[in-house]
């Protein structure tokens, strides 16, 4: 598959593209023992992708290129060696290189970009595909990549492929706005994608969605409830590991109650209480559930109309707050 990287590409990249993993193996070999610099030249081309670089590794070794290639090249093996040594502890290779730097980081974009496109060359290819995702959103904190990880996660979803790790990784952002990469295969042609997508935001399985309108309307409501609730948006740590159904994150009614933004990462407010949130919190938390969901939405739409008006309406009694919210009186007209 060769879909994902579009950019400029060198010439093994193509013959392996055209000819296959084999036959580039084959023809690297050749240049190599007719001339040594050449072959060298190639493999450090800067427009080189990963998946070149992974399927030539037995030749690298076996004709000792190690110390000729590339600062990245060299990088992107000991990234490699370093994953299958944890896999395999009686390995004992990569154990050198700390996936925390900043050098690290620059290497693993170029892997997981270039090497996206090409996934499903082989089992342990995939994997370090998937490990390399991980580090760059859980270390590095790497958003740019969230795109491709989420047009990764649908393609191998629809090949009936191995994605649950993708799928965590790409959760460990715990950035609201990414949620916009999963809404938009609701309205995919593809069922698998539709199907994958409500199973990943939680929308409920009697959903209709059988019609190009009605994706159209769902893909609408659900970027609607985003913008709505972002600030007060958080990821519960819910993934397809632990549940067939995974809830990835929630709202936080009291902070929307509050209009207070919480971080995505641990639901906590980005600033602290004061005296008289945490008094409004006390009588909030008076009302039932139902009634708490509708305070907290009419204080938010209140909020962002009128804040002088969400000021008075935050003085009156909580069963008047209530009254004003669930049943739409006009005192704050």
């Amino acid at each position: 598959m060769n879909s994902g990287y579009n950019g400029p590409i060198g010439y093994l990249d193509r013959i392996r593209r055209t000819r296959g993993a084999n036959f580039c193996r084959n023809a690297f070999l050749r240049t190599e023992r007719g001339n040594r610099q050449n072959a060298v030249r190639l493999i450090n081309d800067d427009r080189l992708l990963f998946a070149t670089l992974f399927v030539l590794q037995p030749e690298i070794w076996e004709r000792n290129l190690y110390q000729e290639l590339s600062e990245r090249n060299r990088t992107a093996l000991n990234i490699c060696q370093k994953i299958r040594s944890a896999k395999n502890p009686q390995d004992g290779t990569g154990g050198e290189i700390s996936l925390k730097s900043e050098d690290v980081h620059s290497v693993m974009l170029w892997m997981f970009n270039t090497g996206a496109g090409e996934d499903g060359l082989s089992a342990e290819f995939d994997q370090i595909l998937d490990i390399t995702a991980s580090v760059l959103v859980k270390t590095h904190h790497e958003k740019t990549v969230l795109p491709v990880i989420a047009d990764l996660i649908f393609r191998r979803n629809r090949r009936g492929v191995y994605n649950h790790d993708l799928i965590w990784a790409f959760f460990q952002a715990r950035d609201p706005q990414s949620l916009t990469h999963i809404a938009g295969k609701l309205r995919s042609s593809y069922k698998k994608d539709v199907e994958l997508a409500c199973q990943l935001l939680h929308i409920p399985e009697d959903t209709p969605l059988n019609t190009g309108r009605d994706k159209q309307k769902q893909y609408d409501a659900y970027l609607s409830w985003l913008k709505e609730n972002s600030p007060y948006v958080y990821f519960t740590g819910e993934s397809l590991q632990l549940t067939n159904a995974p809830s990835v994150c929630g709202v936080n009614l009291e902070a929307k109650y509050l209009c207070k933004d919480v971080s995505p990462r641990n639901n906590k407010p980005l600033t602290p209480l004061t005296d008289e949130e945490i008094a409004n919190l006390e009588h909030f938390h008076e009302v039932e559930e139902e009634e708490r969901a509708a305070l907290a939405t009419f204080s938010h739409n209140l909020h962002t109309k009128n804040e002088s008006s969400w000021n008075e309406w935050m003085q009156y009694p909580v069963s008047k707050q209530v009254d004003i919210a669930k049943y739409g009186r006009r005192e704050l007209a």
